[in-house]
């Protein structure tokens, strides 16, 4: 009998595992690989202006990128309740906007259109890279119930990778394409991908019967969760607000980092290692600081751990410019790691049942910051240069520590 039981207990972690890999991990890690290459817009942004001509400036072409992140933050905002419903829905239409959105930046690139690259890659590629970022987020942490950090940090870690994936790809198709036909390409080369995910991607069988309950009877669920509810709530807001100072002061500069390794006099073959390893430390900084966060009595702690790093190495650069590689790298992982802890840190306060309704409310920050960190470090770095940008990051970074001791206190 006790062999029995031992045999079956065996061959249904085996299937359990083969479920968790091919329905959870898998198209998450493919998703989030696929829409990472919104943080690679940089390496874009000087070519297209120099395309354009006419006094273009990379500011004016940088603004695409202030777009898609002002539009990833309401895609993830207000597209919780789909994702809730019907995962494979959003995740089709997600991939929809964010393919088709290549293309039409592809043909505003061609004829020298700023309006259509802002459709196309603003809006579009934006808002499809919102809705796909939160798809498999609770999914992953159904699976995975015991390490939901780690769990919700794997498609983000994905994302941070992303960037990474993109920077090399297009570095290899330069010589073979035009920018506009670049584009292009990276629409056919992750197309078959995230089809494949959206297929595959679906919730464990125990989750799936909850929803069709609730569904069924939603009086149940009457009087629960509210937007309503939610943007009144104190320590929603202060978790709001960690997210909003700490996107803007990753955002001033992560698409600046090209621009300030040039003004300190790297060469270019170190810029292009450091803009890899950015992406690289991103993720890592994902995966460090989420499992991390699962060891912690409290974890709302590692935000706490992950802003005082980031405000110590924002003096590197001050006293050794040359070293602006190494700050870049630092606060690459611990921008990417604010991501990955947060989606737990709401579990662990308002529990699994809304927490992509909650998790997206919260990344409406992440749209909110893409319109002010990248547009006000561009001000300050061609006003003040590379001190300002460090000045301004520097009390971005001392506001949140407060706003985050206020954070924890409240229970």
């Amino acid at each position: 009998m006790n062999d029995a039981v031992s045999i079956w207990r065996k061959r249904h972690s085996s299937i359990l595992n083969r479920k968790r890999f091919w329905n959870a991990l898998v198209p998450a890690i493919l998703l989030a690989l696929s829409v990472g290459q919104i943080y690679a817009f940089t390496i874009f942004s000087d070519p297209i202006a120099k395309y354009i001509g006419n006094n273009t400036t990379q500011a004016s072409v940088q603004f695409a990128f202030s777009l898609g992140i002002f539009f990833l933050g309401m895609g993830a905002a207000f597209f919780g309740k789909i994702v809730e419903k019907n995962i494979r829905l959003s995740a089709f239409v997600g991939l929809a906007l964010f393919l088709s959105g290549l293309l039409v930046t592809a043909l505003g690139v061609q004829v020298k259109s700023l309006w259509t690259i802002y459709l196309g890659y603003g809006f579009m590629v934006g808002l499809g890279t919102g809705i796909i970022y939160i798809t498999p987020v609770k999914t992953l942490m159904l699976w995975f119930l015991d390490h939901k950090a780690i769990a919700a940090a794997v498609p983000i870690i994905s994302f941070g990778l992303g960037s990474s994936l993109c920077t090399l790809l297009a570095k290899a198709l330069e010589g073979l394409c035009s920018t506009a036909g670049i584009f292009c390409a990276l629409a056919a080369i992750y197309a078959l991908p995230m089809l494949a995910s959206a297929l595959l991607l679906h919730k464990p069988l125990k989750a799936l019967r909850a929803d069709r309950l609730r569904a069924q009877n939603p009086a149940a669920t009457a009087g629960g969760f509210s937007y309503g509810k939610l943007l009144t709530n104190g320590w929603f807001l202060r978790a709001w607000l960690f997210m909003f100072l700490n996107i803007s002061c990753g955002l001033s500069l992560i698409p600046l980092s090209k621009q300030l390794m040039n003004f300190v006099g790297l060469r270019e073959a170190a810029i292009t290692i450091i803009l890899t390893g950015c992406g690289l430390m991103n993720g890592a900084g994902r995966l460090v600081f989420a499992w991390w966060s699962d060891r912690l009595k409290q974890r709302i702690n590692i935000l706490l751990i992950l802003l005082a790093i980031s405000l110590g190495v924002m003096f590197v650069p001050a006293l050794f410019p040359l070293w602006i590689g190494l700050t870049l790298l630092v606060i690459n992982a611990c921008y990417g790691a604010g991501f990955s802890t947060i989606p737990a840190v709401l579990a662990d306060h308002f529990g699994m049942n809304d927490i992509s309704k909650i998790h997206g409310a919260v990344l409406s920050a992440w749209g909110f910051a893409g319109l002010v960190g990248n547009q006000v470090s561009l001000r300050v770095f061609n006003k003040w240069g590379l001190v300002g940008v460090i000045a301004l990051l520097a009390a971005g970074y001392a506001l949140n520590i407060v706003n985050v001791l206020t954070l924890r206190k409240r229970k």
